[in-house]
């Protein structure tokens, strides 16, 4: 008789919708109780358990998407996507700060529960299975050959699932200095919501609705990305015919684009406070709004060309230290800002950024020689599971 610790149950694939139905219909009802909270105890519970099942609907949409479109055609959707994933923190508080001002703090997690349970409802209703071996093994059962087709071994597909994108993360170079690019700036988006109602609140003394306005600087900067990504595949097939097929095609234009991340750290930091106009320290959030989409397009397109397969995998990792970094920074963003001053304080982060802005020249440069020496770049051609 076997060891029953060495037996693994054999399993249909599950595919990425009822993950996507599950998690974000808990995410809605955990609304409900944030909205309800009794006390400040009861809050912290429900927006952890909130934020707990709302992650896996981004870590797992850059993989529908490398489902949905090939190689040539995610530049589009794929800026939509990094679109609706910063628009939404930029412009939260915009609404948020005439909310608070106007209404019960309780309106913030109503609205977000009205919203959420609108798109969970498209989501039930219109949201198509995109997961490849799912939709093949649902096409084999219905012409009665699913024993024909191997099937995943489900405790062996949860393991790979919850490990490959942590070793991933902490074996692959691409994958961990990339990530953590984008997971700086990230932090910095989220720094800037403690940074801006210091600026515009406390220092010019604004009313919360009208200091919520001062991030509208970002989103535009984040609005005209978005209408110009189109541009992005003139771009990438340009360098494509340079270069051949190659992922490096993904970098040229973000060597140039990253360095509006430092530039508009700096202007922010040195014109946010008066006596200078309230206007220059806004504008100056418009570059870091611009570059901060086509850099985060840019980068998860050249993860999926790397890693082809295992892409979805690179991306949950990005994604979960990405989200890392955006609960942190706001920790200690209040503390630096009093400390060292806004001018100072941004100007750290400044510094940081300058020093991060060679990366993609650094893999454009380099990235087929640390690609050679992947193991999971390797593995795409021979492994077809994700």
């Amino acid at each position: 008789m076997p060891d029953t610790a060495t037996v693994l149950i054999l399993h249909p694939p599950r595919g990425r919708t009822q993950i996507f139905r599950l998690t974000m219909g808990l995410f809605v009802a955990f609304q409900i109780g944030c909205a309800l909270a009794p006390n400040i105890t009861s809050l912290i519970i429900f927006r952890f358990f909130a934020g707990f099942f709302g992650s896996p609907t981004v870590s797992n949409s850059g993989g529908s998407i490398t489902d949905l479109w090939p190689q040539s055609n995610r530049s589009v959707p794929m800026a939509c996507f990094s679109a609706a994933s910063f628009l939404g923190p930029v412009f939260a508080p915009v609404v948020g700060g005439f909310i608070s001002q106007y209404a019960p703090w309780r309106w913030n997690f109503w609205v977000v529960l009205i919203l959420s349970g609108v798109v969970y409802v498209a989501v039930l209703f219109f949201l198509p299975e995109t997961y490849p071996t799912k939709l093949l093994y649902d096409k084999a059962r219905r012409l009665g050959r699913e024993n024909e087709i191997g099937q995943p071994q489900v405790c062996q597909q949860l393991r790979s699932s919850l490990t490959r994108p942590w070793l991933m993360l902490f074996t692959e170079p691409i994958l961990f200095l990339l990530s953590l690019y984008m997971a700086f700036i990230y932090g910095i988006l989220y720094l800037d919501f403690t940074a801006y109602p210091i600026v515009y609140k406390e220092t010019r003394d604004w009313s919360p609705g009208m200091a919520g306005l001062s991030f509208l600087g970002i989103g535009v900067g984040m609005t005209l990305a978005t209408i110009g990504s189109p541009y992005i595949n003139v771009i990438h097939r340009h360098f494509v015919l340079r270069l051949g097929p190659n992922p490096e095609a993904r970098l040229p234009h973000l060597i140039i684009l990253a360095w509006l991340i430092p530039i508009s750290l700096f202007w922010f930091g040195w014109s946010a406070k008066p006596p200078t106009h309230w206007i220059c320290g806004i504008i100056a959030g418009a570059p870091f709004g611009f570059a901060i989409i086509p850099l985060f397009l840019g980068i998860m397109a050249y993860l999926t060309d790397c890693y082809g397969p295992y892409g979805a995998s690179a991306l949950a990792a990005n994604g979960v230290l990405r989200s890392i970094f955006g609960a942190v920074f706001p920790l200690f963003a209040q503390d630096m800002y009093k400390g060292l001053g806004v001018s100072w304080a941004t100007s750290v982060l400044g510094f940081v950024s300058l020093a991060m802005t060679p990366l993609p020249w650094m893999f454009y440069r380099y990235g087929p020689r640390i690609r050679a020496r992947s193991k999971y770049h390797q593995k795409t051609a021979a492994d077809p599971w994700d």
